[in-house]
């Protein structure tokens, strides 16, 4: 007698699929803020992840802002990498790069190149077609890598379809052999037919068009990318036929990028930045299923980080795959297991790691590059500040020594876009504006580019492909500013804080920076800030238990934990302070990391706190939080 699995059915010794609803199928999840694929069940058990845990795959792989299967098969995806400027097909499940186009992390209309491509999708005859978004053009791409056919025309942005397009968020092919796109400004939706003319276009009722989808010839399924967002069902006319979209509460959508009908009266979306893909009911309005921690955002299983896309693989497909079937039926699961958040008294261990740096030094750039972590500047045991760059293997305590700076200094910000390592403003003699940048390939340094004023004792955290560069001294006052750059060279204003702040404890939780703590022009701050760069100001969270300056900060499965610093009188303190932005908690946790002015990173489900100074001496320990 033959024993059942779960999910599946043996008949006559074949594996016949049966996964559980009410996804009628497998779910692919565009997880982007965690740089990776999904695919998983009902149960919510992950069945295949891309990269695979531990390897790095053969192209990078990051910000995939959307999935898809191929038209018709399940052996290969396509996927593309929106602030990378990459498409890549991977074949499924075996997960290995068939095809890729782009340059990764650079921008360019040049032949060859693309600037933020979005939906990108294989049609049936091998061609790939993609929104070339900023680039405001249409792009039909033969395998051999040759333009075949464009909409648009390339850097002209204006609507007038088909020869001008404005800023595209969506181009989704059609089963006529047409494309649907949408246009970013204007809210337009055009309907170009497969001989290249402009069928329909219309101003959709929504703030941000995103990805429209045809469900029957006179019906659009279309998300808003808006907080409060929605999904609504419109005809080429723009009449609103149904709609979905709480403006409160846990039904409410914070920037859906894409919704999609996978079965009758069943709408799946990406809910961005509540961090989860969620299944309404057509005719109760209501989510009756949903894949990610509302508001939490993690990699730890059931967790997503800003998912940005997503496919349906139907049982059908699924099954004519022989090892596809292997992987649905055979391989065990990853089950699905509900943690919280980690947080709390005696959650977390701190401890020494059993090297030290070759030296002390505190106040310098600390930022992860892959499995190893950089080091850059500082002040010396001395007190003096230094230039030299080295790597720290985290694993063997191994510094090697890289290169140098331009210019000596410390209490800088610091942040990787693609091989190049940058450091922002920063002091030795006074405040700098200097933008200095190293480059890991050649090991040569620069001065790249100037702040938009002198700064140090800043901090700078990173999403996605852009860095937010906070508060800072300007040799008079703290600073209320927050800059985002994508390429470290350009900055603009993303928002102001309420008070000038030097000193403060920064990191990324998703979409959003925690600024916790630091130096106001009256002293130690204990306020807590969360600051949504969509929305573009932020909102106190609460405080800290005591006010603390020079502290550290590492976010580490949703959790952002506040690392030692100095009180109001200049002690050293010891305390950690767990942030859960979700739950709206703050409280102290058992561990103790007697330090200040550290450099701190987040290398998989661990912080490491990297030198500082204890007593205002410089140390070289390297501690690790777990």
């Amino acid at each position: 007698m033959s024993v059942q699995r779960k999910g599946a059915k043996q008949r006559a010794g074949a594996v016949t699929l049966a996964p559980p609803g009410p996804i009628p199928g497998y779910l692919l999840i565009a997880d982007r803020g965690n740089n990776r694929m999904l695919l998983v069940d009902s149960k919510k058990r992950i069945f295949w992840r891309y990269p695979k845990p531990g390897v790095t795959p053969s192209m990078p792989f990051r910000f995939d802002d959307d999935t898809f299967f191929g038209p018709g098969r399940a052996d290969r995806i396509i996927s593309n990498q929106e602030d990378q400027h990459t498409i890549q097909i991977i074949s499924f499940p075996g997960g290995r790069v068939l095809w890729r186009y782009g340059r990764v992390d650079v921008p360019s209309s040049r032949l060859g190149y693309l600037n933020t491509p979005d939906d990108a999708y294989l049609l049936p005859n091998g061609i790939v077609t993609v929104a070339d978004a900023y680039n405001c053009r249409v792009l039909f791409i033969s395998p051999a890598h040759r333009i075949v056919r464009q909409y648009g025309t390339t850097a002209v942005c204006r609507h007038d379809p088909p020869r001008y397009l404005g800023p595209i968020n969506g181009a989704t092919p059609l089963p006529d052999g047409g494309t649907l796109i949408s246009e970013i400004k204007g809210s337009w939706v055009d309907d170009i037919g497969s001989n290249g003319r402009l069928r329909w276009s219309v101003q959709a009722p929504v703030s941000y068009p995103s990805d429209p989808q045809l469900l029957a010839p006179n019906r659009i399924l279309i998300a808003d990318y808006a907080r409060p967002g929605h999904a609504l069902i419109m005809t080429r006319t723009g009449r609103v036929l149904w709609r979905y979209g709480p403006g409160s509460g846990p039904g409410e959508l914070d920037h859906p990028s894409l919704a999609t009908l996978i079965a009758p009266g069943l709408i799946a979306i990406n809910d961005d930045y509540r961090h989860r893909v969620v299944l309404i009911s057509m005719r109760t309005r209501r989510i009756v299923w949903q894949y990610g921690h509302t508001d939490v955002a993690g990699r730890r299983p059931g967790y997503l980080n800003t998912p940005d896309g997503l496919d349906l693989l139907r049982t059908a497909a699924a099954q004519r795959q022989p090892a596809v079937r292997s992987l649905l039926a055979v391989k065990r699961p990853t089950a699905h297991v509900a943690v919280p958040p980690v947080s709390g008294r005696g959650a977390i261990v701190v401890r020494s790691l059993p090297y030290r740096l070759a030296a002390p030094v505190q106040r310098e750039v600390v930022v992860a590059a892959g499995g190893s972590v950089l080091i850059a500047g500082g002040l010396d045991a001395a007190g003096r500040s230094t230039n030299g760059v080295f790597r720290l293997d985290p694993s063997s305590g191994r510094l090697k020594p890289l290169g140098s700076m331009p210019q000596v200094f410390h209490d800088a910000a610091g942040a990787l876009l693609g091989h190049r390592l940058f450091v922002f403003g920063g002091g030795a003699a006074q405040s700098s504006a200097s933008v200095q940048q190293f480059d890991l390939r050649t090991g040569r340094s620069t001065i790249a580019a100037q702040l938009p004023r002198a700064l140090s004792d800043l901090s700078s955290a990173t999403v996605g492909n852009t860095v937010y560069v906070v508060g800072g001294y300007d040799g008079r006052i703290p600073r209320p500013e927050i800059y985002r750059t994508t390429d470290g060279r350009h900055f603009t204003l993303a928002g102001r804080l309420p008070v000038g702040l030097r000193y403060a404890a920064v990191a990324a939780v998703g979409t959003s920076l925690v600024v916790a703590g630091g130096i106001s022009s009256s002293g130690a701050n204990a306020a807590v800030y969360v600051f949504d760069p969509a929305v573009g100001r932020p909102r106190l969270l609460g405080r800290l238990p005591q006010p603390v300056g020079h502290a550290s900060a590492v976010a580490i499965g949703g959790t952002v934990y506040v690392i030692g610093g100095t009180d109001a009188h200049g002690r050293t303190v010891g305390a950690i302070t767990a942030i859960d932005v979700g739950k709206g908690t703050i409280g102290p946790v058992a561990a103790v990391a007697r330090v200040s002015d550290a450099g701190a990173v987040v290398l998989g489900a661990r912080g490491l706190i990297i030198g500082g100074a204890e007593n205002g001496r410089a140390v070289a320990t390297v501690r690790e939080l777990r």
